[in-house]
């Protein structure tokens, strides 16, 4: 849907040398995944911590590019030292905090809402806990290869008996709002896909005003998307957060029906009053409230929240020797 705000290019020589030497020593130390998904992640984690000033877009571009040329020669020739060693262990350590998090989550989510979580609906149930977490950036490419990864590791039977972590149980309620908010917010996403489509082509993000917006038409026209909802009990916080993470972080884009088309004409005319009277208003915004996207609109971090972190328990990874 979104306009890529930067061109696909190739990685440099030092980006490839530094992620194919990474990710062989990451193989070495932890043993590397069967998925391409996951793959793609790790490479993303990678790129992410050598180069945090790296726009995601760019981040998840590349990480793809150097998963389509690789070939078990490559990482077998691959040089190992202690730099590619020190960011292959980092890289592993800041996964194993954000799935610690997630299976902490869901299993306070089994025990307190739903004990009966079936491998059926895990991923959507999985990915729906990424964006109540505020553990710093992501990017697409990592936030599916840890899904895909969770979803194949997570075990509801054990989940159900563990010993809570109390830090989980607010973050919990707020999975149960979330999900029971999801037709919701997949028609706000729907209405915004439909918004871009026809009002906005080059709009690469979707700030937090425009997913408001579009959530006040969508309530207004509630009766045509089947929903009986009170305004009153709606979680926007929670709803702006999916919705953020399935367009910007994501870069899904559910394909509209005509029932979103047709109020994607109503998010434009909000969009143009709000304009209309920010011009009047000129110099007096307070642009310290968020980043600026470029339809106008605040926009926040896609993975960022001001609630305090909720921390795994305290366990230091434990680094097997590289292999020979």
């Amino acid at each position: 849907m979104f306009s890529d705000a930067l061109p696909s290019v190739a990685p440099t020589a030092e980006v490839l040398k530094t992620l194919t030497n990474g990710l062989s020593a990451y193989g070495r130390l932890y043993g590397l995944p069967d998925s391409p998904e996951q793959v793609q992640g790790i490479l993303g984690t990678l790129l992410r911590l050598y180069q945090p000033d790296r726009p995601a877009i760019a981040i998840d571009q590349v990480a793809q590019q150097v998963l389509d040329g690789l070939t078990p020669d490559t990482l077998k020739d691959a040089i190992v030292d202690r730099a590619s060693s020190a960011l292959a262990k980092q890289a592993h350590h800041w996964q194993q905090q954000v799935g610690q998090q997630v299976e902490g989550v869901l299993a306070a989510y089994m025990q307190q809402h739903n004990p009966n979580l079936t491998p059926d609906n895990l991923r959507s149930v999985v990915t729906a806990v990424m964006p109540l977490l505020d553990d710093g950036p992501i990017t697409g490419s990592e936030a599916m290869g840890l899904v895909s990864q969770l979803t194949e590791t997570f075990a509801p039977s054990g989940a159900i008996a563990a010993v809570l972590n109390s830090d989980y149980l607010g973050l919990a309620q707020q999975l149960a709002t979330s999900l029971s908010q999801k037709p919701m917010a997949e028609a706000v996403g729907e209405t915004l896909v439909a918004y871009v489509e026809k009002f906005a082509p080059t709009l690469t993000n979707i700030g937090s005003d425009l997913i408001s917006k579009a959530l006040s038409a969508v309530l207004k026209n509630q009766v045509d998307f089947g929903f009986d909802v009170d305004l009153g009990v709606v979680n926007e916080q929670l709803l702006i957060q999916q919705v953020s993470f399935k367009l910007n972080i994501l870069r899904q884009s559910p394909p509209p029906s005509k029932t979103a088309q047709a109020i994607a004409a109503e998010v434009n005319s909000a969009v143009e009053a709000y304009r209309r009277d920010r011009d009047r208003r000129e110099g007096s915004l307070d642009l310290t409230a968020g980043l600026v996207s470029n339809d106008g609109l605040s926009i926040s971090s896609g993975w960022t929240s001001t609630r305090p972190k909720a921390q795994p328990p305290a366990q230091p990874p434990s680094d097997p020797p590289p292999s020979a």
